[in-house]
């Protein structure tokens, strides 16, 4: 099925005019430049009091942190034939959230991708709630922060599984309970949300954000803002000539909310068409 895509996108290129058969193979390999360290961060080393002796410190000393490690309230299942499990780290807040299925880590992509979604917990406390006059409470599998200042819990299910346990019923039930006291909504993402080339659009964005390459992106900023509506992106390479640095700097500017994918449930190497927001160039 891969290679029926590939051949599908090659023929989608040439009637663009892109022939990428034609691009002349690198005879040597190319890596991307990065501005800042793919892992960690580095601080101010913090000042110590008292009589602590710092002469031999450098002037201006740095403190090297690492990714910040997951922190949810219970871990992932281990690992079965049904299971899918592991960490999705971000560049920006530089800590990692876990995920426990496909669909989970679908979800925890395009949360770190949105630059309006400040910060995710991964399995939040449980919430509580009533059914038939017996309190109960449930975990769900994500609590986000919005740039608006609203919190969202977020359950990831599968529609043929929302018999299991009565989700709906039980995502509703918190709404309707003690909800309001710590967030503003809680809402259930299915398959229909969470799509494979949804994911795949915002893992490319997360691969992006840890190499990006300043002047890439500030030179394809200040050519995308001569443009009006939609544009192709094979017209990028106008003003990047490598392939993949232009679209690391595409990745990176979509982000930024400078570009947007005109069909964002299409991959976009597949329907490669975004509109530019000229008051972010």
């Amino acid at each position: 099925m891969t290679r029926v895509r590939q051949i599908i996108r090659l023929l989608q290129e040439l009637e663009r005019g892109v022939d990428s058969t034609l691009v002349p193979i690198p005879k040597e390999t190319v890596f991307l430049k990065a501005s800042h360290p793919v892992s960690g961060r580095a601080v101010p080393f913090p000042s110590m009091d008292g009589d602590y002796d710092d002469s031999g410190l450098p002037d201006n000393p740095i403190l090297w942190k690492p990714t910040e490690e997951p922190t949810p309230s219970r871990w992932y299942p281990a690992r079965t034939k049904a299971h899918s499990r592991g960490t999705v780290t971000s560049s920006i807040s530089r800590s990692a959230i876990t995920f426990a299925s496909k669909y989970e880590m679908r979800a925890a992509r395009m949360f770190l991708a949105n630059r309006k979604i400040v910060r995710v917990k991964d399995q939040p406390a449980p919430m509580p709630f009533t059914r038939n006059d017996v309190k109960h409470h449930h975990t769900t599998d994500y609590l986000t922060d919005l740039e608006s200042g609203s919190r969202v819990y977020v359950a990831v299910r599968p529609t043929w599984l929302f018999d299991k346990d009565d989700l709906v019923d039980t995502i509703d039930r918190i709404n309707h309970g003690a909800l309001a006291k710590v967030a503003d909504e809680a809402v259930i993402l299915t398959e229909r949300e969470l799509t494979e080339a949804r994911g795949w659009n915002a893992g490319s964005v997360l691969h992006a954000l840890r190499q990006p390459d300043a002047d890439d992106n500030a030179r394809l900023r200040a050519f995308a803002s001569s443009f009006r509506g939609i544009v192709c992106i094979d017209d990028f390479r106008h003003a990047i000539e490598c392939s993949a640095a232009m679209w690391n700097a595409v990745f990176c500017l979509i982000y930024e909310g400078v570009l947007k994918p005109v069909r964002p449930d299409v991959k976009l190497v597949d329907h490669p068409y975004v509109a530019v927001d000229p008051s972010l160039c």
